[in-house]
């Protein structure tokens, strides 16, 4: 669990347009967010874990979790309700289950995040889509984001 700990940021992302679409977003939502470069913080005191994320394009905001495999209800980026469960499967892998709230009902999802040396992918999936991305831990010398 200690290697979430501190600062990632992206540097690739994949398949934005069908996630957003996906969790209802609308165009200019799923533009911004094709054109933002994302930074997570992962910090934990006790058993309280905290992540912490923002873009260029978007405020920070954090998702604290009381408990590993306590639920947290939230609002998601849009405005909705959200319900996340973290669960730490290793010291370097970290699932978190989502539902988030839609004017058609819940929508389920899942985030795996590894860790392999200064390098974390994320893989989510939802019904239908899956999206991919890479973050390094905080480094000045990254200046680069790939978005497909």
């Amino acid at each position: 669990m200690a290697q979430f700990l501190g600062k990632w940021k992206s540097v690739s992302m994949s398949n934005m347009e069908g996630i957003g679409k996906a969790l209802g977003y609308s165009d200019e939502m799923i533009k911004m967010a094709k054109a933002s470069t994302w930074t997570f913080e992962f910090t934990k005191e006790g058993d309280r874990w905290s992540v912490s994320n923002e873009s260029n394009n978007t405020p920070k905001s954090t998702n604290t979790y009381e408990k590993e495999g306590k639920e947290l209800v939230t609002k998601g980026p849009s405005g909705k309700c959200m319900k996340l469960i973290i669960k730490f499967d290793s010291d370097t892998k970290m699932t978190v289950m989502e539902k988030w709230e839609q004017a058609t009902g819940w929508k389920d999802m899942k985030l795996v995040r590894t860790i392999e040396g200064n390098t974390m992918t994320a893989l989510i999936a939802i019904k239908g889509f899956g999206r991919s991305g890479k973050w390094r831990k905080d480094d000045p010398s990254i200046r680069e984001m790939h978005i497909d």
